[in-house]
């Protein structure tokens, strides 16, 4: 199997010809074609996959007040 940045290089390459070899947007073609690549096999990104009904939610997610709970400090 090829590595990862391979496959993103040849996705890249394909989009690339697809639009008509346009000048200067190398980045956004290989961006598309990691992003197609991860939405393929979501292991590629190297994120560890959580397992079904897991919830994750972030440390810095803002607090929600409780009813009646006033945000003075």
């Amino acid at each position: 199997m090829e590595d990862r940045e391979e496959r993103i290089r040849r996705r890249a390459y394909a989009i690339w010809e697809k639009e008509g070899q346009p000048v200067g947007e190398e980045m956004r073609h290989w961006e598309q074609a990691r992003r197609e690549i991860e939405a393929e096999d979501p292991s590629e990104n190297g994120a560890e996959e959580e397992g079904p009904g897991t919830i994750v939610a972030p440390s810095t997610a803002p607090r929600q007040s409780a009813p009646g709970e006033t945000d003075e400090g």
